[in-house]
């Protein structure tokens, strides 16, 4: 059974198993085998041999020679391949009008689904910590040109390179980056040192006594705002993911009313930190 392997692979190709594939091959190669003698030709197990004729009787791909030793002989190729492709294509055939059938059952639906709008698809609500800070990262990581955030304590995400990235990208390209924090920020000093490394980055930062919520604005067209539980402990918010501009453009409103209202960060770092020390 040397140098028929592609022999194999084709009829395997056809639908047959190796061992019939190989059961086959022998008996194309010889006018007739008993069972045994098929086993040892074919190198097919013996306690499977009886299986795998059966299997090619079934497809008409063999011939039984009864008699005192039931001997087995191949069907003419030409006859048994061109079986074989029956088989297929009435099976593609089969398949092809199925997947016709569910093509016209899917198609209304479809077309139903497309025409039925959800009012609030444009709204994600967020109350994993952890996919609060992909959604932030996704944000600044895709803003174009305006970048203004609203940064209060406790952050719930302290570690921002893809904030830092933005900020010096957009600084660049000529873009508008801005984040108000809250004054109690100058007590810690690792925190005055993460956010001198933003301002260096590019980002103008002002400080206030307090900031209403978490916030940020993309473009001009997304916002993330984080919302604190009244009734829970301060870590608990719940944070929501909004592609609306109109309602972007109202909030920027309130931005810059905050904005206006800030002190800048060097000055306020300038006057509060060294008293501190």
């Amino acid at each position: 059974m040397t140098g028929v392997a592609p022999l194999i692979d084709a009829l395997i190709g056809l639908g047959l198993t190796q061992y019939a594939a190989r059961a086959y091959l022998a008996l194309v190669a010889r006018e007739r085998y008993t069972a045994a003698e098929l086993a040892r030709a074919s190198g097919v197990p013996r306690q499977r041999i009886y299986d795998v004729l059966n299997s090619l009787n079934e497809r008409g791909l063999v011939r039984v020679r009864p008699g005192p030793v039931v001997r087995y002989a191949a069907v003419d190729p030409e006859a048994a391949v061109s079986r074989m492709m029956e088989v297929h294509r009435t099976a593609y055939e089969q398949r092809e009008r199925a997947g016709a059938e569910l093509i016209d059952q899917l198609a209304p639906l479809w077309t139903r689904g497309r025409s039925e709008d959800d009012p609030l698809d444009y709204v994600e609500v967020i109350r994993d910590r952890e996919q609060l800070g992909e959604r932030f990262a996704e944000l600044q990581s895709g803003a174009r040109h305006q970048l203004l955030t609203l940064a209060k304590m406790p952050y719930l995400v302290v570690e921002n390179p893809a904030g830092m990235a933005a900020a010096q990208r957009l600084a660049r390209e000529g873009g508008d980056v801005r984040c108000v924090y809250e004054h109690a920020m100058l007590d810690d000093l690792a925190l005055v040192a993460h956010t001198r490394g933003f301002v260096g980055a590019g980002e103008r930062a002002r400080l206030v006594a307090e900031v209403p919520m978490r916030l940020c604005i993309a473009d001009g067209a997304r916002v993330l705002m984080s919302m604190r539980d009244p009734r829970a402990d301060e870590a608990s918010s719940t944070s929501l993911l909004i592609e609306h501009p109109a309602l972007a453009q109202l909030l920027i409103q309130a931005y810059e009313s905050i904005w206006a209202a800030g002190e800048e960060f060097e000055a306020a770092v300038a006057r509060v930190v060294p008293a501190a020390g």
